[in-house]
């Protein structure tokens, strides 16, 4: 693991997990309708606001997936993440794709960005939770902070403290599932190794940033359709789920159902 990785954390356990996870997280991905549809909104949200040719740097990118269709459509990516295992495989991506003049990796925590010495970004981006492994989100904040351009904005899609779908479970007897966000932290364990993840309100991620960047936009990600993780309700049930995608993408900007999805995607602009 590189030296620029914290140590004796937490973030050594997700970096071990997401290893010991990247050969299968691709496989998740293909052939998902519903995960999909999710990152399409993300993309949507994201280019509706940020021109092509601008630079991105991509926190927790994972096996490159964002980082890539960013390419593909014109971006030029720095991705940061953890898990050496999943960066081979976002490297490997690049070559095979010959997007290696818009796509650069690094292994290191997105906590130990602030003394890098790179050209700035247009955009600070992260998708379907990666900033939710950090205890204190006002830390990541102040380490890209210094990377930015005056006029860069900040898009991350992040968990929430309240998600509408999770908390229907109650009726269904789930209640540990239905109730896991409501005290802003709960553990996840993944490959058999376990580690804490963090629920952030809009207000906490704008207060992380601080005055000089301001709320743009809020939108909910999956209110009343399945979560990131449900692979099979679009597959069994086609019609409910076509129903509810659109209700939901109808509902994504409207309060409070905004704040209640299983992501919130938002955006801060540099004042």
């Amino acid at each position: 693991m590189s030296n620029n990785v914290l140590s004796g954390t937490s973030f050594e356990t997700v970096a071990e997990a997401y290893d010991r996870n990247a050969d299968k997280y691709d496989e998740f991905i293909e052939n998902n309708e519903n995960l999909a549809r999710m990152r399409k909104r993300v993309y949507d949200f994201v280019t509706a606001r940020i021109p092509k040719n601008a630079r991105i740097l991509d926190l927790a990118c994972g096996t490159g997936t964002d980082a890539v269709w960013f390419a593909q459509h014109g971006y030029s990516v720095y991705g940061v993440d953890i898990s050496g295992e999943m960066l081979a495989r976002a490297k490997k991506k690049a070559k095979e794709l010959n997007l290696e003049d818009r796509l650069t990796f690094e292994q290191m925590s997105y906590t130990d960005l602030k003394n890098k010495e790179i050209e700035p970004f247009d955009l600070t981006f992260s998708n379907f939770g990666g900033l939710n492994c950090v205890s204190d989100i006002s830390l990541v904040a102040e380490n890209v902070r210094p990377l930015l351009k005056q006029n860069a904005r900040a898009i991350w899609a992040i968990m929430p403290p309240f998600c509408l779908w999770e908390t229907a479970m109650l009726f269904r007897g789930k209640f540990k599932l239905a109730t896991r966000r409501f005290s802003g932290k709960s553990t996840v364990r993944k490959e058999g190794l376990e580690y804490p993840v963090y629920y952030y309100t809009a207000s906490q991620v704008a207060n992380a940033w601080g005055k000089e960047f301001q709320m743009e936009s809020v939108e909910a990600l999956s209110v009343i359709t399945p979560p990131a993780t449900s692979k099979d309700f679009s597959v069994n049930y086609p019609r409910i789920y076509s129903v509810l995608r659109k209700l939901d993408d109808s509902l994504a900007t409207r309060w409070p159902l905004k704040h209640w999805g299983d992501f919130t995607i938002l955006s801060l602009v540099r004042k």
